[in-house]
């Protein structure tokens, strides 16, 4: 689903850059976003770290690195760079170098 997260979190990104206010009003919101895709904590006890990246393989997955029956599913390889670069447009709207 990072795939899809990845919009919510580029738009999300350009309205913080512009209204500051609602980016501090919006920011937890924002971050479960964040961490259910792009998780960096390992401690979490929420989410799982690094959910869908293979880091093997260098790129996401649709359906997280567990192997299913139909094999690894890549959807939208443009997808899942725009979800990493609103997760990098987001840090730099906000300061936040996570």
């Amino acid at each position: 689903h990072h795939f899809h997260y990845g919009y919510l979190i580029y738009a999300a990104a350009v309205v913080a850059k512009y209204r500051t206010a609602w980016a501090a009003k919006n920011d937890d919101h924002i971050q479960l976003l964040i961490r259910d895709i792009a998780n960096p904590n390992s401690n979490d006890p929420h989410f799982p770290q690094h959910r869908l990246f293979d880091w093997y393989r260098g790129h996401s997955w649709a359906s997280g690195i567990v192997a299913s029956p139909n094999g690894l599913n890549q959807e939208s390889g443009t997808e899942a760079l725009n979800a990493h670069y609103g997760l990098y447009l987001y840090g730099v709207a906000t300061g936040n170098e996570l």
